[in-house]
């Protein structure tokens, strides 16, 4: 599901997850995709069964109001600089997050997919960067999977824009007995592991 580009450069824009099972790849809802970036992870989840129910249930994706951007500023820039918004080097929206559930005997393989768009700043300047993406899965209290992704940008020379995006196919859980598993992506620029990259519970709002 894409929202229009508009709505993208709006603060607290909530991505919609696509939900899949089976035959429908993460892979193929995501252009550009890098291959390479795309293998990134999946090889030590457990083969998925030859048999795919698709109506079986496949987590929510929450992407919370904050995350869905990340600014790029010069080194050592402090926050509090009359100047800051003049010298924004980059900018990176995230405007799609889906996901693919695959059953593996016990259990539930999950491929998390991110795309976005990446803008030059005032001074339109070009160049490649990474964003720190996060991906993590929790039931309940409990975080099952949090993954600190440096994923690679770049807008090229003679250009203001480009797309971006990123696979994780590296989560694996076991099968839940209820549905209230649920799949966060965004932005960490403070870089935090767990519990700190899991917000609290009162804020949670998935997307259907």
């Amino acid at each position: 599901m894409t929202t229009s580009t508009a709505a993208l450069l709006l603060a607290g824009v909530l991505a919609a997850g696509c939900n899949s099972a089976g035959s429908n790849k993460v892979e193929n809802t995501l252009t550009p995709i890098d291959p390479q970036i795309a293998q990134q992870g999946q090889t030590t989840v457990p083969p998925a069964d030859e048999v795919q129910d698709l109506r079986a249930y496949c987590p929510k994706t929450v992407l919370r109001a904050g995350t869905e951007t990340y600014d790029i500023y010069p080194a050592k820039m402090k926050k509090d600089d009359p100047e800051r918004e003049k010298k924004l080097r980059f900018r990176a929206t995230i405007s799609d997050v889906v996901r693919e559930c695959n059953s593996a005997g016990t259990m539930l393989n999950i491929k998390v997919g991110v795309a976005g768009r990446l803008i030059s700043g005032p001074a339109s300047e070009t160049g490649a960067f990474t964003m720190p993406l996060r991906i993590a899965v929790t039931q309940g209290d409990t975080v099952l999977y949090s993954q600190l992704h440096d994923i690679p940008g770049e807008i090229p020379a003679g250009r203001t824009n480009n797309l971006f995006s990123f696979v994780d196919g590296n989560i694996s859980i076991p099968k839940p007995d209820k549905e209230n598993i649920i799949i966060y992506a965004g932005f960490d620029e403070l870089k935090k592991d767990v519990p700190g990259a899991v917000p609290p519970r009162q804020d949670l709002e998935p997307v259907n």
